[in-house]
């Protein structure tokens, strides 16, 4: 099993500079967002199959409606191709609507912004009130199929991203000849400014609400063309250089390409014996049976527009490349692979059938967004719409990342198998590393580097986080200012992803550099007193503020620093074990009660703030307590009597629960996640906004986190089969288990009915619960 290809992409910061694009730009991978458009584990041949019996249950999992949408888009279908992603809705007068976005469409004013929004009218129209319609989410195939009209009479529409290339296809099939028409809705027809706090969409531009020189974005622009219809957005200001000065290291301007500046993103459409009607609308040239549209939304940082056409005629004629049969054929070889990387299907009663759905839905949005040049947004990810008086291009919370909340829906993928999705996620940190380390030596005048809990796609605090008038060295708001533990945390998944494949290319590219710099940081950052660290000032999370050795500092270097230990001979220097070890006895000790008995936030601490449990950190994310660790009592007293019990959004009891043991509340617990939805949202896995914005995706990830772990859990070179599973439910799954381990089992309870293990050295390992 091997990392997807993690190969060194271009840096974010730097412009689509390519050379001799005719040539090259599509042989290194379609386009640079695509670059390492490559699957994870050593994928299946083309006989490896998924199963019959596992392509029959999951097809009982497609998503099929019977009328058509009331509401817009709030009414839609997710499809995508891990960089180009489509809400697709079909209105009650008989109009195709596609919301269009992508993972790298960043406006001058920081907010990731839709590519557009599509409306295709089919005439004569066969979506009357009276005539057959259904709509269905084919997830095997990742499509989206829709038939309308009576027999004999019906029109056919296939819609899909097309899984290797960047182009979304809609095919037509009628039984009588129909003409079809194509319109884009520009998204941004005329300039926006922000007015201030009090805007409508001030949230959306979360960063730069409170900046002195309110946020602009451009109009998009039509362009004129004889053979398509054809529109981009182009940044031609940035707020790049005002966020360098603003946080005092107006030195590092020209060292870091802007990322912003001149970002031109848009589409070309397409179709067969089609014309422009006008420059936003294609219409057939005469009426047919089969109509095709082809969409290519394309991405790029370009001197001028003209650069930006040019690229994108050549990603039309490479997307063109082989027949339209042939790049179908591969589309769904695509996603056969994926389904057979790994599933889960529960089944006794209702409930579990609705966790059964829930999860595979959450993965389904995963393989439809994460496979970019960014990573997904918690917020929202790239499937925002219309919602509550917003349109698709607004989420609350803005543009930022929030490790908290991002952390969550890329920690199952290594269960799963879907170490290519983990990419972006961790790209994205791995680039910001040489700016943070930058910014670390400027202020406080040593090694190492931190990573703020909110930041920028590039590094950086969130500004409005860090403060317009704030000349000092650290953030201006109490919540985060101290908290520097996703960086640990971070390190924690890069080293649970090398456990899965043991892949000594991505330990050396990713864990050792970022290791270095990130232990460094809380090495040298605080002082030692009598050869013991004393973490202070400090913030235990978000919820305490200012205190003394908070656990997820002690517990996350702690539990590191042991996993760097054991890296093969070779891959870690000498001296760079040595400067882990001394920090590692330089910690203090874990904070818990007088009596031992109990875990503590921190070892000093004053009033909460937040409604989250520090002192469970040390359950997860950095293991050093649960099922088959040492004092299992302690981390069950821990959990009994932490503060806050809840579920949904980022909340990790639905997490810790089953590395407890505790079968009941996790069950209990996934269900309050999976059940989060919005009734007036009819996608069954667009969770409702909690805390975050719809759809709320660190509240998928956490129930598929508590889900695995139910399931399968890896304790040293064990293998934990059913460790927390209701006695009620039956299980079919196959998961990914450390040391390139799958495991496929069937059970009840506790009572395992089946079980192969590849390889099969490896059964001698597992242990299954009774």
């Amino acid at each position: 099993m091997e990392h997807a290809n993690f190969v060194p992409q271009l840096r974010i910061y730097v412009p689509n500079i390519i050379k001799n694009m005719k040539n090259k730009l599509f042989r290194l991978g379609i386009c640079l967002c695509f670059l390492s458009f490559i699957s994870g584990p050593k994928e299946a041949s083309a006989k490896n199959e998924l199963p019959a019996d596992v392509l029959k249950q999951l097809n009982q999992y497609n998503v099929v409606w019977n009328t058509l949408s009331t509401t817009g888009s709030m009414e839609s279908m997710p499809l995508g191709n891990g960089d180009i992603t489509a809400n697709v809705w079909i209105e009650k007068g008989g109009d195709l609507l596609l919301y269009i976005g992508k993972s790298d469409t960043w406006s001058e004013a920081t907010r990731l912004l839709k590519v557009g929004r599509i409306r295709v009218k089919f005439t004569p129209n066969p979506f009357t009130e009276d005539a057959f319609f259904s709509q269905e989410l084919n997830l095997h195939k990742g499509e989206i199929n829709v038939t309308a009209g009576p027999k004999g009479n019906a029109t056919r529409i296939k819609l899909w991203i097309d899984a290797n290339q960047p182009v979304i296809r809609i095919e037509t099939a009628s039984d009588k000849n129909i003409s079809v028409s194509c319109t884009t809705e520009l998204m941004r027809p005329h300039p926006y400014t922000m007015t201030g706090g009090d805007d409508p969409l001030a949230s959306s531009f979360r960063g730069l609400m409170d900046s002195p020189v309110r946020p602009s974005e451009s109009a998009d622009v039509l362009e004129r063309k004889p053979d398509r219809i054809q529109w981009y957005h182009r940044n031609q200001s940035s707020f790049f250089e005002t966020i360098l000065t603003h946080q005092n290291v107006p030195e590092l301007i020209g060292k870091y390409p802007d990322p912003y500046m001149n970002r031109t993103f848009g589409a070309a459409i397409i179709g067969e014996s089609m014309h422009p009607q006008n420059d936003s609308t294609l219409v057939s040239s005469k009426e047919m049976k089969k109509h095709t549209l082809s969409i290519y939304p394309y991405t790029a940082q370009t001197a001028t527009v003209q650069e930006w056409n040019t690229q994108l005629e050549a990603l039309i004629a490479s997307a063109n490349s082989a027949p339209l049969k042939t790049s179908y054929k591969h589309h769904q070889e695509w996603w056969d692979r994926f389904w057979n990387r790994s599933w889960i299907f529960l089944s006794g009663d209702e409930d579990a059938e609705v966790v059964t759905r829930a999860y595979l839905l959450q993965r389904f949005m995963m393989a439809c967004q994460s496979r970019g040049a960014y990573p997904a947004k918690f917020n929202g990810g790239n499937f925002t719409f219309d919602y509550k008086g917003k349109n698709g291009d607004y989420r609350t919370w803005g543009p930022g990342y929030w490790y908290q909340n991002c952390r969550l829906y890329y920690w199952p993928l290594s269960a799963s198998g879907d170490f290519d999705l983990k990419k972006p996620w961790f790209d994205m940190y791995l680039n910001m590393l040489p700016l943070q380390t930058d910014i670390t030596r400027i202020y406080y005048g040593h090694e190492g580097a931190f990573f703020p809990e909110t930041l920028n796609f590039f590094g950086m605090y969130i500004q409005d986080d860090w403060g317009w008038n704030n000349k000092g060295k650290a953030s201006q708001t109490r919540w985060i200012r101290y908290h520097y533990s996703g960086a640990l945390e971070m390190l924690s998944e890069m080293l649970d992803s090398y456990n899965y494949t043991k892949d000594e290319a991505f330990a050396r590219r990713y864990i050792i550099p970022f290791a270095t710099q990130v232990i460094r940081f809380f090495n040298q950052h605080w002082p030692q007193i009598n050869q013991t660290l004393r973490f202070i000032p400090a913030n235990a999370i978000e919820q305490f503020w200012d205190c003394l050795n908070p656990m997820d500092y002690i517990a996350g270097l702690k539990y590191n620093i042991t996993q760097l230990a054991e890296l093969p001979v070779g891959i870690v220097e000498p001296a760079l074990l040595k400067e882990w070890n001394d920090c590692l006895q330089a910690l203090p000790a874990l904070p818990k009660t007088g009596d031992g008995k109990r875990l503590l936030p921190a070892e000093e601490y004053g009033q909460g703030r937040n409604f989250e449990n520090p002192e469970c950190y040390a359950i997860f994310p950095f293991k050093l307590y649960g099922l088959g660790r040492p004092d299992l009592d302690v981390a069950l007293n821990t959990f009994a009597h932490r503060e806050f019990k809840q579920t949904t959004c980022w909340s990790q009891d639905p997490i810790q629960a089953p590395l407890l043991g505790l079968a009941d509340e996790t069950k209990e617990f996934l269900l309050k996640n999976v059940r989060a939805t919005d009734p007036e949202v009819r996608f069954p896995a667009f969770w409702k906004p909690g805390s975050d914005y719809i759809p709320d995706f660190d509240n998928g990830g956490a129930f598929t986190i508590g889900l695995q772990n139910m399931l399968l859990q890896n304790v040293g070179k064990q293998i934990l089969i059913l460790p927390a599973f209701p006695a009620s439910w039956k299980v079919d799954f196959k998961l990914h288990a450390y040391d390139n381990t799958v495991v496929r089992a069937k059970g009840t309870g506790n009572n395992v009915t089946a079980l192969d293990v590849l390889p099969e050295a490896r059964k001698k390992d597992v242990v299954i619960n009774k």
